[in-house]
């Protein structure tokens, strides 16, 4: 939904670092959480409402800020109009971001723009009352650099001064491939034509952080380019055009190219650059079409110290527009992009984004936890505050059909309780005032137009103090988890791993479970019901027992015992209640480790990283409790393939990923989980990228000296499973994998050299056993490293009807032919094997079996309608034979169905 508008001298900007200053703290936590509202009291429509009892009633109501106001056409809203707001929000204890008319909306380029933006907020500068101003709500995406400079600005003449700006998600659908490096936007104003007698150029200067140019961006007028028309830019080593060192074409323009690819074409030159040398890019037509393409936009006077313009080899009086771009810290989807990208530029300290759950009808926003997931994502990987609206209001159309349904407080309840327990800790409403009518008609908010409260100001009033007492705690928590149950999980959701520390006893129940820490590392667990129409009495499992759990009360804020529900520390059983949509904050006692896993916290740094978050992979994704690569999600920040280097690819080499525990402690098993996922239903990536030679190493600093506890030689990757590496017993901070012959991947384009490893486990004494089998229970919720035979469209995983976990493979056999799902193993070691595995069908005809060498060697009949029983069948292999563990359906089965969970092999 679209909220309704609210109506220094550069040569060339070089981005990098950020704003000193301000208050919205980071995502670590480091004491800010924030209640907010959209949509102050008027101040041109139907008379001034910023009255000190309406002030009063929005403090009353537990705000901490309030933005946004309506700006009617020709109606300058300046410092005196908003003078009432000044002073009763500042009487009141509450922050006015204000807006201003000739603040709001204004993008900055030129030393004219920045002299019109000092000249407009220095007014508000030496008034200690105004501790904020409004400069955006939800641009687009093609309008964030000049937002991101008057941002910059801004906080460069006041860095306490809060600067507002909000991102819409339908907003953010295009992004430049590259991270923004040098942008000389402000050499505008003026324009030429590029054509086959007309080459345009430009000498720049690579700034001194900068070794690869990734590509390069121009202003071009593209609706003027048609699809006879080629654009081509060439990267020259100078003016005289001697080395080429790069070069990139665009051809052509299509109406829906209307954002930033219609005006900002990206040339993708690949070019490795020396810092701060000068070089020469020219564009050129093909002479295609009417051999005409522009404008180009350009300044009409010399506004870039480091270069000149060029028209047909002639240097030229004025420069052009452009923007050199390096390699992405993160490959990300377009949504993460954006955030990157607008932290990168602006240097802001928080991130704020809204999208509303409550659609029309009964209809719920499909893509609402997937947004969550993406603003935690990179929020925390940015170590910036997070925040996003909360939705208080029915929007509807000028037919009267509402597209925001209105919510009721269970609802709201839901959205306050989803966004903390992600780690949210900027929320604002939306909208607290109700706006008046326009091509948007509002109802139901928290307050009328005209001042009148309604039932839910007592609603939002609730909220907001629930909000306050738990924030004082929230506030210095850092989100480390956040994981769902329910057999239906959201889009971009994250599944409760089996060996997540406390789930749900029935893990079928929609939960939402928030793991966090404080900067001592006491641990905190947010338990949230997702279901906002049904109360919830639940146990709850910690499977580490903490000898006490406590509460944070939301009537005082204390810490106090259990305010409902029962803990037994003999059986880690919590058992309490929860509302529709709400959420409880539990606290650990302190020093208690809820992990047995060592490195489950730990810090982790490599030689090098592939950042894709967008593919799964990130150095983040090496200890987050998926042992399988899980690309559950592709394309959402909850995908997690693990960790992959990325240097010198095209030569074996050495590669190492530390784990910095934190604090010294006893260590004797390091256990490494293999990359799994699967790349088709006959074909996955099982051990790609595993080192052939490796050690591993342990320290107690991190220069060492360090001890190795373990060398490999041409490992044999045995079995598709985790693979223990046990030593005695080592006191350690530090521990360092580090392959030193690599695999290659010839599956990848390039066929790289790469180090690739799904996850890394530590533990104090050693572990038992390991299962030889990969997602023995589902839980990535692909079929990876499991595959399909016959007919891949009758069988896979699914959240239907599982054993003991989230989910279950399952076979539908169907008269057109058999089916089965099976996934093979490398037998580590000659002996005797015993496989273990529930199964459950509604039809004969359905087998469980063991190949071994591509021999039959077991096979059991599957009982039909008994709900789940478990399987055993037990065999002997010799180290380095394929077993192949199978489940199948033939033909006489059809129209019935089958499933499988919880394998075991040991």
């Amino acid at each position: 939904m679209k909220k309704r508008r609210l109506g220094a001298c550069l040569s060339a900007v070089v981005v990098a670092g950020t704003v000193a200053g301000g208050s919205a703290g980071s995502a670590a936590g480091i004491g800010t959480f924030e209640i907010g509202g959209f949509w102050q009291p008027p101040i041109t429509v139907g008379g001034d409402f910023n009255t000190n009892a309406n002030w009063a009633d929005i403090a009353a109501a537990h705000f901490d800020s309030m933005v946004g106001v309506r700006q009617p056409k020709g109606v300058n809203i300046n410092k005196a109009l908003n003078e009432t707001g000044i002073a009763y929000s500042s009487a009141n204890n509450v922050k006015l971001l204000v807006t201003d008319s000739n603040i709001f909306d204004f993008k900055s380029y030129t030393p004219a723009d920045y002299a019109a933006l000092n000249a407009a907020v220095t007014p508000y500068l030496n008034d200690s009352r105004v501790k904020g101003l409004a400069l955006r709500d939800e641009p687009s995406e093609w309008e964030s650099e000049g937002f991101a400079n008057s941002y910059k600005y801004i906080k460069s003449l006041k860095p306490s001064l809060e600067v507002y700006m909000n991102f819409y998600d339908d907003d953010l659908d295009y992004y430049e491939p590259g991270k923004l490096v040098l942008s000389n936007s402000a050499s505008r104003g003026d324009g030429s034509y590029v054509s086959s007698t007309n080459a345009i150029g430009q000498t720049f200067k690579v700034p001194a952080n900068m070794s690869y140019l990734d590509g390069i961006d121009m202003f071009i007028d593209m609706s003027q380019c048609s699809s006879s028309e080629t654009l081509t830019l060439k990267l020259w080593n100078s003016s005289a055009k001697t080395s080429l060192l790069g070069q990139a074409s665009v051809t052509g323009w299509t109406p829906a190219e209307t954002r930033d690819n219609a005006k900002f074409p990206y040339f993708p030159v690949h070019a490795t650059v020396t810092p701060g040398s000068t070089y020469y890019m020219e564009l050129t037509h093909n002479g295609g079409g009417d051999n005409s393409v522009g404008w180009v936009i350009r300044s009409n006077a010399n506004t870039y110290a480091d270069g000149a313009a060029y028209e047909a080899g002639t240097a030229k009086a004025y420069d052009f527009f452009f923007r050199l771009y390096t390699k992405r810290d993160n490959y990300g989807t377009p949504f993460e992009n954006h955030w990157d990208d607008w932290l990168n530029m602006s240097g802001a300290d928080y991130i704020l984004h809204d999208t509303y759950p409550f659609w029309g009808g009964t209809q719920d926003n499909p893509n609402y936890f997937k947004y969550a997931e993406t603003v935690r994502d990179r929020g925390l990987a940015n170590d910036v505050v997070y925040g996003a609206f909360l939705q208080s209001i029915q929007v509807a159309n000028s037919a009267g059909v509402a597209y925001i349904r209105d919510p009721n407080m269970n609802m709201m309840r839901w959205n306050v309780y989803s966004y903390l327990t992600y780690g949210f800790k900027k929320l604002n409403w939306f909208t607290y005032w109700r706006p008046d009518d326009g091509d948007e008609y509002f109802s139901k908010s928290p307050v009328d137009a005209d001042g009148t409260k309604l039932i839910k100001y007592g609603q939002v009033q609730t909220l907001n103090a629930e909000m306050k007492n738990l924030g004082n705690t929230l506030k210095n928590l850092t989100s480390r988890r956040v994981y769902h149950t329910g057999n239906t999980l959201p889009d971009g959701a994250r599944g409760v791993p089996s060996n997540f520390f406390v789930k749900p006893a029935d893990l079928t129940q929609p939960m939402i479970i928030g793991y966090f820490t404080d900067p001592s590392g006491r641990s905190y667990v947010m338990l949230t019901n997702r279901d906002y129409n049904n109360s919830k009495t639940l146990d709850f499992n910690f499977s580490t027992k903490p000898s006490a759990i406590t509460e944070v009360s939301k009537t005082t804020g204390a810490e106090v015992s259990l305010v409902q529900g029962t803990y037994s520390s003999g059986t880690g059983v919590l058992n309490i209640t929860l509302l529709p949509g709400e959420g409880r904050l539990f606290a650990l006692p302190t020093g208690f480790k809820p992990y047995t896993n060592l490195a489950a916290l730990a810090s982790v740094t490599a030689t090098s990283s592939y950042e894709g978050t967008a593919d799964g992979w990130a150095l983040t994704r090496i200890n987050d409790d998926l042992r399988n690569s899980s690309p559950f999600a592709a394309g959402l920040s909850g995908s997690s393939n693990g960790w992959s280097s990325d240097s010198n690819k095209s030569v074996n080499h050495t590669e190492s990923v530390t784990l910095d525990l934190g604090v010294s402690q006893t260590v004797s098993e390091v256990d490494l989980y293999p990359r799994n996922d699967a790349a088709s239903n006959t074909t996955n990536y099982l051990g790609k990228g595993f080192p052939l030679d490796f050690t591993i190493q342990v320290a107690t600093n991190a220069g060492g000296p360090w001890t190795t506890v373990s060398t490999q030689t041409n490992y044999s990757l045995n079995g598709n499973s985790v693979q223990p590496f046990t030593f005695s017993p080592q006191t350690a901070r530090y521990i360092k994998v580090e392959g030193t012959n690599l695999r290659r991947i010839t599956d990848e384009a390039g066929q790289p050299y790469r180090m690739q490893l799904a996850e890394i486990e530590a533990y104090a004494s050693a572990q038992p056993t390991a299962n030889l089998i990969g997602n023995p229970n589902f839980e990535s919720a692909v079929k990876g490293p499991w595959y399909i035979e016959w007919h891949p469209a009758n069988a896979g995983i699914e959240a239907n009807y599982p054993h003991a976990s989230m989910y279950d493979g399952y076979i539908w056999p169907t008269s057109g032919g058999d089916v089965a799902i099976s996934q093979n193993i490398t037998a580590p070691a000659t002996k005797s094997y015993t496989l273990t595995v529930y199964c459950a069908a509604n039809t004969g005809s359905i087998y469980l079996g063991v190949d071994v060498g591509g021999t039959q060697f077991g096979q059991a009949n599957i009982t039909a309608n008994v709900g789940y029983a478990p399987y055993t069948i037990t065999f002997s292999a010799t180290a380095g034979q394929t077993i192949k563990v199978w489940y199948y359906g033939n033909s006489t089965a059809s129209g019935g169905w089958a499933t499988i969970d919880d394998v075991v092999l040991k």
